[in-house]
């Protein structure tokens, strides 16, 4: 018997024409009704599996006898299997893309932060060349102006100090010229230790030599003493010095004319014509830079002179 329609209806009709009694009918309807709802779930399953083992022997048929089918399903294989590929492909082929991206920005922002850190090194660089620029030039202003103080101060001081000195030589030399003028007096009235008159001429050359010794005396005195007045041997060493320099180069002038007189008479340059005026000549120098040493102290101690470095420390 041959069954169509779906697997449901086939159930049905195999149902229908199952011979029942009358009177079982009857008696066991739940019992059927149980049995032919059993029968019906069997009947459809079965129906299913026969048609799925239907269809698959229809498709084995089909595969085995149609060759150009065969080879569609080989196609259609092969383009699943290149489509995965291409599946595959793309998704690395992102994959790459989106690791490239990655790599690119991520060496973009470090080259731009080596670039940010360049450019701060060079603004860095530039903001110390400039600092050391500023630097170098106010150590120069500073210097030159240092310079010009200190040009300043000893213009101020070099200038009060000259007009010191030149004062302390103009008092040594008129005291000197006080002192002196005596002894040519005497000299030209009989002579010191019997030397004949020297003549006007003489006179004031001595007087000259005197003042201008005197002079130089005096500006030397300023200079050496300085503020110890209390220190006599300083001031005592000063006089002699001067004083036994101009009496050696008298004493030479003298040696060398007692010379020159002993080859006519005989007598020797070391004779007491000699000696006598020497030790004299010695005693006025003594006595001349001595009076011209009193008259610079006496003019420090009254206030019309200063002391060398007095003006600086009285102003400082």
């Amino acid at each position: 018997m041959k069954l169509c329609g779906s697997p449901t209806l086939r159930a049905k009709k195999l149902t229908a024409q199952l011979p029942y009694p009358h009177g079982a009918r009857t008696c066991t309807s739940n019992r059927r009704v149980v049995r032919a709802m059993v029968t019906e779930k069997e009947a459809e399953l079965a129906a299913t599996e026969s048609v799925d083992t239907g269809l698959a022997q229809i498709a084995k048929q089909i595969l085995s006898t149609d060759p150009e089918a065969r080879e569609s399903l080989r196609r259609y294989e092969e383009a699943v299997v290149r489509l995965e590929k291409a599946k595959a492909a793309s998704e690395e082929l992102d994959r790459m893309f989106a690791e490239a991206t990655r790599r690119a920005v991520a060496a973009d922002m470090q080259t731009e932060k080596e670039q940010r850190q360049k450019a701060n090194e060079r603004m860095a660089d530039a903001e110390v060349e400039v600092a050391e620029r500023l630097l170098r030039a106010a150590e120069l202003e500073y210097e030159a102006a240092r310079r010009a103080q200190q040009e300043w101060a000893a213009a101020a001081t070099d200038g009060p100090e000259r007009v010191e000195s030149v004062k302390a030589a103009v008092i040594a030399a008129a005291a000197g010229l006080l002192a002196e003028l005596p002894l040519v007096l005497f000299s030209n009235g009989g002579g010191a230790g019997g030397a004949a008159a020297a003549g006007p001429l003489s006179s004031a050359l001595s007087l000259l030599a005197a003042v201008g010794a005197c002079f130089l005396f005096g500006v030397t005195y300023r200079y050496a003493v300085r503020n110890d007045s209390s220190n006599r041997q300083l001031r005592l060493g000063v006089v002699a010095a001067f004083g036994l320099v101009r009496a050696s180069g008298a004493a030479d002038v003298l040696q060398a004319a007692a010379a020159a007189g002993a080859e006519g008479t005989g007598g020797g340059p070391l004779s007491l014509g000699v000696i006598g005026p020497a030790a004299l000549y010695a005693l006025e120098s003594l006595l001349l830079f001595g009076f011209a040493s009193v008259a610079v102290e006496a003019a420090f101690s009254q206030g019309v002179l200063k002391r060398f470095g007095e003006e600086a420390s009285s102003s400082s």
